[in-house]
This record gives C-alpha cells, sequence and structure tokens, in this order.
C-alpha cells in the first residue's frame, strides 16, 4: 500500500488550491493542519461535510453503498466520537436535531 496519495492533477496545474489537512491512522491518529480560516470553525465544518460527501462517493462507486447510507453512518460515527471523548450524551453537539 502507498504511504502518501497521489496529488490531483486539477491541483498540481492551478496555484488557487491550497492543502489543509493530512490524517495518518495507526494505532491512534496523527493530524497535521494550516488553519486558513482563523476562528471562523464553521468553514471548518464545511470541510468536513466536503470530505463526508467524498467518502459517500467513493463508497458508492467502489461497493454500490448508497450515499444516504454512508453519510448516515459518518454522523453515527461523529456522534459516538464526540461522545466518547467529551461524554456528550445528547443527540447532537447543540441538543438539536
Amino acid at each position: 500500500m502507498a504511504r502518501e496519495l497521489e496529488v490531483p492533477a486539477a491541483v498540481v496545474e492551478n496555484s488557487e488550491f491550497d492543502e489543509i489537512l493530512r490524517v495518518w491512522i495507526g494505532s491512534d491518529a496523527v493530524v497535521t493542519m494550516q488553519d486558513l480560516f482563523g476562528p471562523n470553525a464553521h468553514n471548518w465544518g464545511m470541510v468536513l461535510a466536503d470530505v463526508g460527501m467524498h467518502i459517500a462517493g467513493m463508497r458508492l462507486e467502489q461497493d454500490g453503498i448508497p450515499e444516504i447510507e454512508t453519510l448516515q453512518a459518518l454522523q453515527e460515527g461523529y456522534r459516538g466520537r464526540m461522545s466518547e471523548q467529551f461524554n456528550i450524551q445528547h443527540r447532537s453537539l447543540t441538543g438539536r436535531n
């Protein structure tokens, strides 16, 4: 297995793109980030949503799993991780659904 993903041609050919996140998964996760957004966490939420949509598209393409099924599983995983890390017992971070 390759240890580094190939940079897409569209990124290599266009200087408007900035790399903002790299994630490595092993017995733990290692993350490096470049904060282009400052205090605006809303933009990070959009990045997470974009990553989720790409994962859903990949699962559809590779395994025929409907995108909505993958997105629901991602949401469950996200809420579960937040709950275990921050002892959040309600169904969402804001208490709203």
